[in-house]
């Protein structure tokens, strides 16, 4: 909407930023050396909200796989076209099979 300078940074209006949240969500500087294993010890006496104001546990729910690819079908022969919007949108719709997790 508007030029800005965040960190030094400048960033000039119109710009397509994009946030990188696999690199957030394994920064050792925040989640100790051992950022890929599921330690509840981490979370003992924070007062997070479960209901999704608070993103301290967003890092061990979005890895979890619920559909797989039909027919066989490889990661490679995917279309990743993005159409520009707030959350880049795919251009092609995935089609997958949903994944029975119970």
């Amino acid at each position: 909407m508007e030029d800005i300078v965040i960190d030094g940074y400048y960033i000039p209006k119109k710009s397509r930023v994009l946030i990188n949240i696999w690199a957030i969500e394994r920064d050792t500087n925040v989640w100790s050396n051992n950022v890929e294993e599921f330690s509840p010890e981490r979370f003992i006496d924070n007062n997070i909200d479960l209901h999704g104001h608070d993103f301290e546990l967003i890092s061990f729910g979005q890895d979890v796989n619920y559909a797989r690819l039909p027919d066989g079908m490889s990661p490679n022969e995917l279309d990743m076209t993005e159409n520009f919007g707030v959350s880049l949108p795919r251009k092609t719709s995935l089609r997958v099979k949903p994944i029975y997790r119970m």
